[in-house]
């Protein structure tokens, strides 16, 4: 068994829900591709475009009602705000790991779901994301940082020669 995720933690500019925060579905991300085919083929091959296809996007899941979370919400471009997830796993010889995952972004979808009387109200939060970057044991998995054209993996920037050949 290999880290088995025991607890993890929320923030959203810089406020903690612990207790309050209960899933993440972290980015998904898809490598941009264009189909080529040439002379001498068989077929059309997939070829990578050094992008990412689609926007990053996250989903937070948090039981109840919080001020912070509302306050959080801003409709203005230009204005982003941090969000962390924070993780501890244990693997099979219970060597506990950290995992941290930093983002940067606005809530795009403020979901409080159905009302029923003397239940729960899940608030359900969709964030556009600007920046991302996954880190395991203090150690860099991956930096995407859209805007800048960045996308670093284990410290090494795979789009820097291209930014210096277009003169970023």
């Amino acid at each position: 068994m290999r880290d088995l995720l025991k607890f993890m933690n929320c923030f959203v500019d810089g406020y903690g829900f612990a207790g309050v925060a209960s899933a993440v579905e972290v980015p998904k991300i898809e490598v941009a591709t264009r189909d080529f085919s040439a002379a001498g083929m068989a077929g059309p091959i997939e070829v990578r475009m050094a992008r990412l296809a689609n926007a990053l996007m996250c989903k937070m899941t948090f039981e109840g009602f919080d001020p912070h979370l509302y306050e959080a919400l801003d409709i203005t471009e230009g204005s982003t705000i941090p969000f962390t997830v924070k993780g501890s796993t244990e693997d099979g010889d219970g060597v506990t790991h950290a995992h941290s995952i930093k983002m940067r972004g606005f809530i795009k979808v403020l979901d409080e779901g159905e009302w029923k009387d003397g239940e729960n109200v899940p608030l359900k939060l969709d964030m556009s994301l600007r920046y991302y970057k996954r880190e395991r044991d203090g150690v860099e998995l991956f930096e995407i940082d859209q805007e800048n054209m960045i996308f670093a993996r284990n410290g090494t920037d795979l789009l820097a020669e291209h930014r210096a050949n277009i003169g970023r």
